[in-house]
């Protein structure tokens, strides 16, 4: 799902706004103007560094977020506690906002 999503975003985005832009750095986005397709962009680039940092917490989050998995679920897959993954999902989350948020 997450893919599908990710695909469909890059696509409507070179139609909307051409093919030849300039990549933008994430702290230069504010995501209150960032459009939806542009807010699914920043939470996929944000989750990419999330795996390259702390991959348990990437799949928890992939598996939660997109797959709409239960904690229970999550747990019986990774072959960890529900109590594991709730501190990762907690963790994962902040970390993420404050990657999508950038600098105040």
């Amino acid at each position: 799902m997450r893919r599908i999503l990710v695909e469909h975003a890059r696509r409507k985005s070179r139609l909307k706004y051409g093919g030849g832009q300039e990549r933008l750095n994430i702290e230069d986005i504010e995501l209150a103007d960032a459009t939806p397709d542009a807010k699914i962009l920043m939470v996929n680039d944000a989750l990419e560094q999330l795996d390259r940092e702390h991959p348990v917490r990437a799949r928890i989050v992939v598996m939660k977020y997109f797959g709409g998995m239960t904690n229970k679920e999550v747990a019986e897959n990774l072959d960890i506690c529900e109590r594991s993954v709730d501190r990762h999902w907690v963790c994962a989350k902040t970390w993420l906002f404050n990657k999508v948020r950038g600098p105040m």
